[in-house]
């Protein structure tokens, strides 16, 4: 597998200064920050301004990149303090006005996911059964009780089922078994409805998604101030906003606690303007694989899709539950604001601190809306998510196949400007010129030669496949290196499944092979990630992560740790 990425959770900030002083647990939290401007006298005799705030310090361990108003803290109990900030450190963040409300909603899916003993029907059943559910990371798994040393029925699927719990009766579309046993049978939910859900007709939707691990909002998108009420009234910054043909959704982490980790937290994606289901999800998964690539985090297992009637979204209409794609943890982003979280060395970090960015809302958007969009930009964001569970064999191929599909998206975009013979009229003049010249030798080439002459003088005004690999670095005005390009160049021997070798660089040993194929993974990555980010209108610094793990690969570069695009 790829060696995963040695980051330090959180980073540094500067430290405020505190009237009354807790440290908090090491755990990474949700914060309340509440502004005040103040004026303090400093020991250089000048005034400057300061934020004043009431931090819920169940917020961060390490937790503050250059320009993220939050303290650093240690190691210890959560509390409340009052800390005061130098203003310059304070970045104003876009306020959602208006309470989310989510405590009925979230009610009721908690209820859902927790039924134990039910009944469950189906026109195909002889009788009703006693089933069980465990939702688990991906998928609802269930155990269905009987009284028979066999299974009655033959079948391994069943379809239009009814589970009933009180006042609770959930449609099962389509369910399937895994095991027979004498007294039980064991199987797999992949789908279910709640209520009054329409597929077809314009509704308010939302989509919970659960979580098992810890978002990075802090350090690869702007965030943005959301209130919401699950179980209190939480004021959070783990949130952004997204437009894509001019519909908003918002985007943020809703806990059921502030002060720790909950099975029953959500990811939690809306939008305020009505839309079909099927838009809406399409809607979601871009948005998904967009967060997925910047942040590190495709959270893509159990999706719940809400509905409601009206726009304050407070009382459901329907649920329905879908697996999904499958999560999955990427170990390299392409962007990181916090640089002391990849490199470990203070002074050097303390280089890019005032220098590297999230991507904005806007750049963000951009994305989003590239890979709603364009399918070619969806399966590439889909690639450079995967190849984080490949191993190292086959991960510079699937890279360099990102690179070449981005490489023509760029290239069709900018056709008319890139072929060498710029006019069309006389492209078709000089294509029928050549194909004349080769019907003069007709007797002289076989039918299959001739084909294959008459595909290459179709495609004589276009850029070869090398120079293709090349054209988006010059057009969006990304420096590349020498390294660069030799790494690029690698493209045809991975596709052919050889193991290639730049130069003098010639593994001796299975070791050495897979280092070498290390460092051209993350090259690739950087470079194709690049690419992305520049098209999108992110013009700052990226992760070179074959700098920062230049000893990993055994071959060093006189190369920054953050590359400018």
């Amino acid at each position: 597998m790829i060696p995963p990425a040695r980051k330090k959770p959180g980073g540094r900030g500067r430290r405020p200064t505190f009237f009354s002083y807790h440290r908090p647990s090491a755990r990474q939290y949700d914060c309340t920050f509440a502004h005040k401007i103040c004026y303090i006298q400093s020991k250089k005799t000048r005034t400057e301004p300061f934020a004043v705030g009431t931090i819920d310090i169940t917020a961060y361990s390490e937790c503050a990149s250059n320009g993220d108003p939050l303290p650093r803290y240690a190691k210890h109990t959560s509390q409340l303090a009052i800390a005061v900030w130098p203003l310059r450190d304070c970045m104003p963040l876009k306020r959602i006005e208006n309470m989310i409300d989510l405590s009925e909603s979230f009610e009721l899916l908690n209820k859902i996911r927790e039924i134990d003993n039910a009944m469950i029907s189906s026109k195909d059943f002889s009788t009703n059964y006693e089933i069980q559910l465990q939702p688990n990371d991906k998928g609802i798994k269930f155990t269905l009780l009987h009284d028979s040393f066999l299974f009655k029925h033959e079948k391994w699927d069943f379809r239009d089922l009814e589970i009933n719990q009180n006042d609770l009766k959930i449609k099962i579309p389509y369910l399937y078994l895994t095991e027979k046993t004498g007294g039980h049978v064991n199987g797999s939910i992949p789908a279910f409805e709640y209520g009054n859900f329409n597929k077809e007709k314009s509704k308010y939707h939302r989509l919970a998604l659960p979580l098992n691990e810890k978002i990075n909002f802090t350090f690869s998108v702007e965030n943005v101030l959301i209130d919401y009420n699950y179980k209190s009234g939480i004021h959070t910054r783990e949130a952004t906003e997204i437009k894509i043909n001019g519909h908003t959704f918002h985007f943020y982490l809703a806990k059921k606690k502030i002060t720790e980790f909950s099975d029953r937290d959500y990811l939690v994606l809306e939008s305020k303007a009505p839309m079909s289901y099927s838009d809406f999800s399409e809607f979601c998964f871009s948005i998904l694989i967009s967060f997925g690539f910047v942040s590190g985090n495709f959270i893509n297992n159990d999706g719940y899709f809400f509905q409601y009637e009206n726009i304050s979204m407070t009382e459901v209409a329907g649920i329905a539950y879908r697996q999904m794609r499958g999560s999955i943890k990427c170990q390299y982003v392409p962007t990181y604001s916090n640089p002391f979280g990849y490199i470990h060395d203070t002074k050097k970090a303390d280089l890019y601190k005032d220098n590297v960015r999230t991507l904005n809302l806007k750049e963000f958007s951009n994305l989003c809306q590239y890979c709603h969009e364009n399918d070619d930009i969806k399966s590439i964001l889909l690639l450079l998510i995967e190849v984080h569970t490949q191993t190292l064999v086959s991960a510079p191929g699937i890279l360099s196949i990102a690179l070449e599909t981005l490489a023509n998206v760029i290239y069709e975009e900018n056709e008319s400007t890139l072929a060498p013979i710029k006019t069309k009229s006389i492209s078709r003049k000089f294509r029928k010129e050549l194909l004349n010249t080769l019907d003069n030798f007709q007797d002289k080439i076989d039918a299959e030669g001739k084909e294959i002459l008459k595909s290459r003088i179709n495609q004589i005004n276009q850029r070869t496949n090398r120079d293709k690999l090349l054209i988006p670095f010059k057009i969006l005005k990304i420096p590349i290196s020498s390294t660069d390009i030799e790494a690029i160049e690698q493209r045809n021997a991975f596709l052919h499944g050889r193991t290639p070798m730049i130069q003098e660089i010639e593994p001796k040993c299975i070791n050495e092979a897979d280092k070498f194929r290390y460092y051209l993974y993350l090259k690739l990555y950087v470079l194709v990630s690049s690419i992305i980010m520049k098209y999108i209108g992110y013009d700052n610094l990226v992760v070179n992560y074959p700098k920062i793990y230049e000893k990993d690969t055994g071959i060093e570069l006189d190369e920054e740790y953050y590359r400018q695009i």
